[in-house]
């Protein structure tokens, strides 16, 4: 084994590094000692490296320097091409209106959607406006009629109450203050009505059935608080030239 020659140690550029003489190999240990060079090729490496982020997120109109977001989308959305892509339910420059009707997925019958709620047209009700306000008032009736200073009918008679097809919150009624019931003072058409809205009253507005000189008009309710016999009240009013006839109509519903 040959014998242990030593080290020698050069300064190079005043930067020093170390030789080991062995019998087998020259082994050179280098060690940065100057810190302005050192600090130098830090600097230089953070601006080539802010140069290539710079010019990868130049490209990318979402992303600006260091990866951070340009364009921030609100409720989940993403942003693609520079332009905010957003959830169902969400819209704006970033996502950030909410539409509820969309999101909730309302969908109404007979109506519109506003903030998440039904609004229902003349003649529906409901959470979706799925039900007709009419419906309950739709049948068959043994009805009876007195006018107070008329004779009142004894027997009963049937009245119907049908759709008005011209309106959905509307009602047709047949055989009230009816010609044959009362001869010479009834009309000869059906009377309409109004339902009121979400329950099962309705006002039989002023109108002329037979377009002349009579005018009928008043006020009716169903009553539903005994199923096994759901009754109808109606009080109108008949005006006839100068002859007025306050009467009240009452029945029980058939079918």
């Amino acid at each position: 084994m040959r014998p242990y020659l030593g080290i020698q140690q050069h300064l190079v550029n005043h930067e020093k590094y170390n030789t080991v003489k062995s019998p087998s190999s020259e082994i050179h240990i280098f060690t940065p000692l100057n810190s302005k060079m050192y600090m130098i090729q830090r600097i230089l490496f953070a601006l080539l490296f802010i140069g290539a982020s710079m010019s990868f997120t130049a490209c990318n109109p979402c992303i600006g320097p260091f990866g951070k977001e340009k364009i921030v989308c609100d409720n989940g959305g993403t942003c693609n091409e520079g332009e905010c892509d957003c959830l169902k339910g969400y819209s704006g420059e970033t996502c950030s209106e909410v539409d509820l009707c969309e999101l909730n997925d309302v969908v109404c019958a007979y109506g519109d959607c506003v903030e998440g709620d039904c609004i229902c047209i003349d003649g529906y009700e409901g959470e979706f406006c799925e039900i007709e306000t009419r419906v309950p008032l739709l049948g068959k009736y043994q009805i009876g009629e007195g006018c107070v200073d008329v004779d009142t009918l004894v027997s009963t008679y049937e009245m119907i109450i049908e759709r008005d097809n011209r309106s959905d919150d509307q009602i047709v009624m047949t055989n009230v203050f009816n010609y044959s019931q009362w001869d010479l003072r009834g009309f000869f058409s059906p009377v309409q009505a109004r339902v009121n809205a979400g329950t099962t009253s309705f006002n039989i507005y002023n109108q002329s059935p037979d377009d002349n000189a009579k005018v009928i008009s008043g006020t009716g309710s169903l009553d539903l608080s005994d199923t096994t016999q759901i009754t109808i009240t109606i009080d109108y009013t008949v005006v006839d030239g100068n002859k007025t006839y306050s009467c009240q109509l009452t029945g029980v519903k058939t079918e």
